[in-house]
Formats: C-alpha cells, structure tokens, sequence
C-alpha cells in the first residue's frame, strides 16, 4: 500500500516536472524574441549612426531594450567586489576595465589587503592610466555578508549616480555596461539585472556546476519570468542608482542577508520600483573545484532558497525529472505506462535543456557536458533533500545558520 502511495506521489510530481519543462520552452521563446527585438532596435541604431567615428556605444546614448527612442548614458560607478583570484582573474578584471561607455569609473574592493587580487587590480591600474579605476582595501564592517561589507566600503568611493555591482567571476563584453544601463532612464525602472552562462569549465565537479547554470538555474529564472514577472535580482549584475538605493533601505538593510541580491530587488521592488530582466547575457568563469566544494555550494544555495522563498523551494522538486523517472521506474516497472511517462519526462528535460541553454543563451559549456544531466539532476535531486536537514551552510570558510527569511547568524559545528 505504501508503495503504491509512493508510485503515484511520483508520478504526479513527473506530470508536474513535465508541465515544468513545457513552461521552460514557452519561456525561451518569449525570452529569445525579447531579445531578437533589442538586437534589432541596436542594429537600427548603428544604421543610422553608420560613418560616424568609433564603436555605436561609444557615443553619449544608447537603444532601449525595447526598441523606443534613444536615451542618453548617464555616468556610471562600476563596483566589482573581490575575494581571492583564480587563474582567469587577469582577463576578467581587465574587462571590467575596458567597457566601451563614455564615462565609467570602476571600482574594485578587498577585505584583506594580502588579498591575491590586489597585485592584478594594481597591474591594471599601471597598464590603464587614462581610465578611471580605484582600489578599496579593507574597511568597516556593518553585517554578517561579507560581500556586503566590502560593497559598503567601495560605495563610499563611488562617484557617480549610476551604479552597476558585479561579481569578481564574471566576464563581459566591451558593450555591457552600455546595454545594461538604459533601461534605468524609463520610469519607474529602479533595477536592472541580467543571466549568465558558464565560460569553460575543467574538471568533473567544474563541469556539474557549468551544466546546472543552464540546465536548472537559467530554465529556473525564466519559467519564473514567464509566470509572475521578474522580481528578484541576480548577482552577476545588478544595476541601479544611489537614489533608489537609499529609498531601498541602503546595504545596510542586506547586510545580513545570504541572499543579499534577492532581498535588496524585494526591497527596491517594495519601495515602489519595477525590476527589469535585461536581454543581454554575461558569463561566469567557473573556477577548477572538487565534488566537496560543489555540493557545499549548492547545498549552501538550496538552504537559502527555501528560507528566502519556501513556495518555490518545493516546487523545485517537481524540476528534476530525470531523479524522478528513475524513482518511478523503481517503483513500478513492467508495463507500457511505467516506462513511457518517465522515458517521456526525461526526454523533454533534455530537449528544454538543450533549447533553454544551449540554443537560447548559446552555452558552449552546456552544449559540451550535455551528456552530465542525468548525474547532475541525481545530485541536485540529493541536495534538496539534505537541505531540509538543518538550516547551516558554510560560506568563504565560516559557518553560519540560515534564520528570518535569509538572515545569516554565526554557527558552530559542521554544515
């Protein structure tokens, strides 16, 4: 009795699953069409801008996303946070240093000064002397984050109105700061935030971790779009001004947040503003990591999700159908009915993937360890169900617990 209880509790969350995946391929049409129509008001643009000198972002205005009439490119503040470097630190922070925007000033920040990133941030300094970049080293402390603390130090160096917060992984093209930015001109848009894809990966447990950007996160983020629109920021890019940063609250009503990007989009959402997701997409340089610092990682995420958002922490259960097929497969095997729904869950999984991130955001990483799936939704299917073990999570080598919708408070003992 119990078994068969457990087979259709199973079979339910497949149908679920497949509902899931068929929402995520609706998504990537409407995100990809989205996206098609900004390509096409940029290159309008760069029509009737042809023969005149330099790059057309290299001017003082820019296309809106949405194709209407052309806004001027305010100042912006650029802060890339930093902690420790990895073998790609170079080219990522240098491009951080080359945007093709009239006015940027970019800002790095440390908390420690023996910090490996702040040689490469000085090199860039020397080898840049015509472009606006400074280097924040240490600072006062106002939170449990300590991200937060050292975005908090930086803003205070920041000099204009205009400011973009990234991710020390992250790299962008010249144009990002150009495409990210506009949105910011149309009422009511205090927030403006983007997707990432992975950019080369190596290693097995490297590879897992390239596969769920595309394969959970972004479908994840975009059937979200789809559904109730975009209310949550992500930090890969966050782009708004100093004005709705106070009306917000200010860093430090995040600063003891894990989540510090989704709670500050809640807050600015919650003081009157849109959240827009733009169309342009950045990358994520994931970085050579063993199986144990990646499941720590995710286990870590899933631990906020389910405080920060516990609805959509449990739905993400129904996401992983290829650990359910098999669940379903165990459960009940023998007859017509038992193989084709999950064979048909699984299939779908792979097509949605495979159109969400590999064909929509253009995954080169994706597309290469597509074969990974299978094994990175039976660990992520694992992780969910240790996330319901306790609320620890270990960040940047201390340990804290997860309590009051995300806030982080100082633990002992073991994750």
């Amino acid at each position: 009795m119990l078994r068969a209880g457990l087979y259709v509790v199973v079979l339910a969350l497949l149908l679920g699953s497949m509902v899931f995946w068929v929402l995520a391929l609706v998504a990537a049409r409407s995100f990809a069409r989205y996206a098609r129509s900004a390509r096409s008001a940029r290159s309008g643009r760069s029509a009737t801008t042809a023969g005149s000198a330099g790059s057309p972002v290299s001017g003082s205005s820019a296309v809106r996303p949405d194709g209407a009439d052309t806004v001027a490119l305010p100042p912006v503040s650029l802060l890339v946070p930093l902690c420790g470097a990895d073998a790609r630190a170079e080219e990522v922070y240098g491009a951080f240093c080359r945007q093709e925007y009239p006015e940027c000033q970019v800002v790095f920040g440390v908390r420690d000064p023996d910090d490996p990133s702040v040689p490469i941030v000085e090199g860039l300094m020397a080898s840049h002397p015509g472009r606006d970049i400074a280097l924040v080293v240490g600072g006062a402390s106002i939170g449990s984050n300590p991200k937060v603390n050292n975005l908090h130090n930086m803003l205070a160096r920041a000099r204009h109105e205009t400011l973009v917060l990234t991710d020390g992984d992250i790299l962008v093209s010249p144009d990002f700061l150009a495409q990210v930015v506009p949105p910011l001109a149309e009422p009511g848009v205090g927030l403006v935030t983007c997707l990432y894809r992975s950019n080369g990966a190596t290693g097995l447990a490297a590879r897992l971790e390239a596969v769920g950007i595309g394969a959970e996160f972004t479908p994840r983020v975009l059937v979200a779009r789809l559904v109730e629109g975009i209310r949550f920021g992500l930090g890969a890019t966050l782009a708004t001004t100093k004005t709705v940063l106070r009306a917000a609250g200010g860093l430090p009503a995040v600063a003891d947040y894990l989540a510090e990007d989704f709670k500050l989009a809640t807050l600015i959402e919650g003081a009157g503003y849109e959240l827009r997701l733009s169309p342009h997409v950045v990358e994520t340089v994931v970085a050579p990591a063993g199986m144990g610092a990646m499941l720590r990682h995710h286990l870590r995420w899933s631990r906020t999700i389910r405080a920060c958002r516990p609805a959509g922490f449990l739905s993400l259960l129904a996401t992983h159908a290829t650990a359910l097929a098999l669940l379903a497969v165990l459960l009940e095997h023998g007859t017509l009915w038992s193989v084709l729904l999950p064979a048909s869950a699984v299939v779908l999984q792979l097509l949605a993937v495979w159109v969400v991130g590999v064909r929509t955001l253009g995954d080169r990483t994706l597309r290469r360890s597509l074969w990974l799936l299978p094994l990175r939704d039976l660990l992520d299917f694992g992780v969910w169900w240790a996330s319901l073990l306790g609320r620890r999570v270990e960040w940047r080598g201390s340990t804290f617990t997860v309590v009051d919708d995300g806030k982080l408070a100082p633990s002992g003992g073991r994750v």
